[in-house]
């Protein structure tokens, strides 16, 4: 008797399709499991014998069978224990206690327990994104499944099920069962589960009372202490920041100790634009938290945690940074492999890991932020304080950080020192005293740059390029010997900063003139690190 059903492994942060193909024939009882199953997948004969007869089914071993179960592809490796539940449905349809149809158009994952219960999983939101990505060749591209409504069953969480039910994809029936005999039911008798029904397309915005809505409305930007508001001066810092985040730009700070560029770094977080149902749902499966990510790996991190690799293959922290900010703290202290081996995935805002049996490309579409000293110890551009450091240890500092690693930064300045020590302390007796502090003259304040970035949209937006600017940008670039790379650095970020004007000045113009000033305040923040 051959019985086929659907279920997935992890690949990554996607999910790979799985046709778990079951054969029962005469013969002393065997249970074999063959298509690169790994040892947690070859364990779970046992698990499948014992929930299936906790169940109240009859013990696979009390029969003679001989049970060939394949796993297709079989070329694929496959890991995990979200196959346990698809093989058991596979072998009660082969022995007849459960209809074939039931079966079709349907996706079972989940672990089982030896009493036969489902065990909660929190994969449904890589399920649903690997789902939306199949048309564009990514995740699911082999589902194979007749219908267009699409079954998920298992036991995933009620949280889970609520977020998604909020996100936009359509014709997708979400099962929640806790075990395998209600699951068997189900699909015997067509009662109905517990389970959120129908996923349909629904507009966040629209949603009234939603999850999502809620955790929207509690980070009103209107009622947030924002961390950039603490720090005192730097200004053309924080604009450099307000530019980064409005066009998605890699931003590198240098400076003495203790000027502020980790504080910027970690202020950025606050200020990243609510994220769309799209982005909801990607960050999601990467992390299974609504929030924009913030990863700040230490420098002695090894390359398969930055870049990602191993064996599974696991995402790196720029994977894991995807949609949010990668903060390299100390950068000449990485190791320089690991900073040269980001050049590709900074640039194409995607990481491709090779290996002999498989190939996996992983999204780290996020604004990376590397910050470093003058010098090894420190003391460089700090008044009155001496510099012990050579200039060859200065330069051996500095080569840490190739020139083809910066030309992948759109943003690098440099952070003077600014002594501020009397100001420094009635501040920290105001943040002591719970006051959200605003230096006297600062033209930049959280609030101030929330609303920017929120409002910030350059799509369908036509800028025009007279002769003056265009002449001016090609001969100070010719003059400083920018790369063309660089060059349309600067066109963009002088984009972004005339639209950010436009936004200040409540101006709504589809079409938008670039001036000099514009040109000048981005080859400002072109600032050559290595020199």
């Amino acid at each position: 008797m051959y019985i086929s059903c659907k279920g997935i492994t992890k690949e990554g942060i996607f999910c790979q399709s799985i046709d778990v193909e079951l054969d029962i024939s005469r013969g002393l009882f065997s249970f074999l499991i063959v298509g690169l199953a790994d040892k947690c997948i070859g364990e779970s004969r046992e698990r499948i014998i014992s929930a299936i007869k906790n169940s109240g089914f009859e013990s696979p071993k009390t029969k003679n069978h001989k049970i060939t179960v394949s796993l297709v592809p079989a070329g694929i490796k496959k890991e995990g224990v979200l196959l346990d539940l698809p093989i058991s449905l596979a072998y009660l349809s082969a022995a007849g206690k459960i209809e074939k149809k039931s079966l079709e158009n349907s996706i079972f994952i989940g672990e089982l327990g030896l009493d036969g219960s489902i065990k909660e999983n929190d994969s449904l939101a890589s399920v649903i994104n690997s789902l939306s990505k199949r048309q564009s060749n990514k995740g699911f591209n082999n589902i194979g499944l007749k219908n267009e409504v699409i079954n998920l069953y298992s036991n995933f969480s009620d949280e889970q099920i609520t977020l998604i039910n909020e996100l936009c994809l359509k014709n997708i029936k979400i099962g929640k069962f806790n075990n395998l005999k209600d699951l068997t039911s189900f699909l015997n008798t067509n009662k109905k589960p517990q389970e959120c029904g129908d996923v349909k397309l629904i507009e966040t915005e629209k949603n009234g009372g939603g999850v999502i809505d809620k955790i929207i409305a509690e980070k009103k930007y209107n009622e947030i202490n924002f961390e950039i508001d603490k720090i005192i001066g730097q200004e053309k810092a924080k604009r450099a920041i307000l530019i980064s985040i409005c066009g998605n730009y890699n931003v590198i700070m240098s400076g003495p100790p203790g000027v502020g560029k980790t504080m910027l770094a970690k202020s950025m977080h606050q200020l990243l634009p609510t994220p769309t149902s799209d982005e909801y749902l990607e960050i999601l499966s990467i992390h299974g938290k609504l929030e924009r990510p913030f990863r700040s790996p230490h420098h002695t991190s090894s390359y398969s945690s930055i870049v990602g690799g191993g064996t599974p293959i696991n995402a790196g922290e720029i994977t894991k940074a995807h949609k949010g900010i990668l903060f390299l703290d100390e950068l000449p202290e990485f190791n320089k492999n690991i900073v040269e081996s980001l050049r590709q995935p900074l640039e194409q805002k995607m990481v491709q890991i090779n290996r002999a049996e498989n190939t996996i490309t992983l999204p780290c579409n996020m604004i990376c932020v590397c910050a470093m000293n003058l010098c090894p110890c420190g003391n460089k551009g700090i008044p009155l304080q001496g510099c012990a450091c050579s200039g060859n240890k200065i330069n051996l500092y500095r080569q840490k950080v190739s020139k083809p690693f910066l030309e992948r930064f759109h943003i690098s300045i440099n952070l003077p020192y600014e002594n501020k020590n009397m100001e420094m302390l009635l501040v920290k007796n105001k943040i002591a005293a719970g006051e959200n502090i605003i230096k006297t003259g600062d033209t930049l304040t959280g609030q101030s740059m929330k609303e920017i970035i929120d409002s910030f949209d350059n799509k369908n937006v036509n800028f025009v390029w007279k002769d003056n600017e265009l002449e001016m940008l090609y001969k100070e670039s010719e003059k400083r010997h920018f790369s063309m790379r660089a060059i349309k650095h600067i066109q963009e970020i002088s984009e972004t900063i005339c639209l950010i004007e436009n936004i200040q000045n409540k101006i709504s113009n589809k079409s938008i003139v670039i001036k000099k000033e514009h040109l000048t305040e981005a080859f400002s923040y072109k600032n050559d690190l290595l020199n």
